[in-house]
């Protein structure tokens, strides 16, 4: 049995950070230039079950939703780890739509691809994805969303989520020393990663003055968010603060704030921090700090992950990144170059050969 991994960071280091600013997608040039110099030598290694050079590889990569920076960041990723490689990527987004991820497999498996690479919406859904690639003896690759059978899959590269959680709750209570009442989005997809995340969150305020009043039930999007949290602001007279437990969520809840004229009461601690929410951090809006995911290295090291099981070389059941905290005083190192803040500060660094 692959065995899971979980790569562990003392969070602490990091809460005093400083640097420059760049955008986290943008990493992508930087990371394609030096993975040309490194897709000659490894197109050359060993052909695996497949008897197919490298070059000849088709990958199948569905990243989830192109209007959302951090979708966009995770295929930025997988492009780049084909072209350090040398093979073939297809790269179609899926919108999160269930249906799409069923027909995108499917035509994938029936015109002969080499692999799959999926960031799929809902951790259940996955299942019949993944049962049927296994069937057609198509290594397929979960990558952010952990499936719930694991088992089926090549191998599934995500984030460290509880930890992540955790981190964020310890930032809370940083920011809200005295505490207060808050509320936390969910996501309305089943997900073992955002369970883990909520759970994360709940255990590292567990004690202290911090009291989650309520909880709203959203689509993922800064829309739906801002629909539905706008109506408990006037609600609850004593809210303070509010978990977003994704990125664009977290814009929809500033937007929220804003609107009500409470930014100077309302304290937003944000899962992601993509660009906007970088953004937010340096301009000292309602959202005061997040903990980041790499979305860029979770696309990168699905195709990687994906590459080595065509290749017959071992692969992780489940390859857990670190998630590391960013606020006011660190973001602009984060936003002058996220891999290498990973890098540096998570101890990661995306392979170019499967040694």
């Amino acid at each position: 049995m692959k065995k899971i991994i979980a790569v562990i960071l003392a969070l602490a280091m990091v809460a005093s950070l400083a640097g420059c600013t760049q955008s986290q997608a943008s990493q992508a040039e930087a990371s394609a230039s030096a993975g040309e110099s490194a897709a000659g030598e490894a197109s050359q290694e060993a052909t695996g079950d497949t008897g197919k050079s490298l070059t000849d590889v088709k990958i199948g990569a569905m990243p989830a939703d192109a209007s959302v920076g951090f979708f966009q960041a995770v295929a930025e990723g997988m492009q780049a780890a084909g072209d350090a490689f040398g093979c073939k990527i297809d790269l179609q987004y899926t919108g999160r739509d269930l249906n799409k991820e069923q027909s995108l497999t499917d035509t994938y498996i029936s015109q002969g691809f080499d692999g799959l690479v999926m960031n799929a919406s809902d951790s259940a859904a996955i299942t019949g994805c993944l049962t049927k690639a296994k069937e057609a003896g198509v290594p397929m690759v979960s990558v952010d969303t952990t499936p719930e059978r694991t088992d089926l899959a090549a191998g599934t590269v995500t984030s460290d989520n509880y930890k992540g959680g955790h981190a964020a709750g310890e930032l809370m209570k940083e920011l809200l020393p005295d505490g207060g009442d808050i509320i936390m989005t969910k996501l309305k997809f089943a997900s073992v990663a955002m369970d883990e995340r909520y759970q994360g969150f709940q255990d590292a305020i567990e004690g202290s003055p911090i009291n989650i009043i309520d909880t709203i039930e959203q689509d993922g999007t800064r829309e739906d968010t801002l629909a539905k949290l706008s109506p408990l602001l006037t609600k609850y007279d004593s809210l303070v603060g509010i978990y977003c437990t994704q990125g664009d969520p977290a814009i929809g809840a500033l937007s929220a704030v804003d609107t009500a004229g409470m930014a100077d009461k309302i304290t937003i601690v944000s899962y992601d921090v993509e660009d906007e929410v970088a953004e937010a951090i340096k301009n000292d809006t309602a959202i005061k700090g997040g903990v980041t995911q790499f979305p860029y290295a979770i696309g990168y090291f699905g195709v990687y992950e994906c590459l080595r099981s065509i290749q017959g070389l071992e692969t992780e059941e489940v390859l857990k990144l670190p998630v590391l905290p960013v606020t006011k005083d660190n973001v602009e190192e984060f936003s002058a170059d996220s891999i290498a803040f990973l890098q540096k500060y998570g101890e990661i660094t995306l392979p170019t050969t499967f040694d």
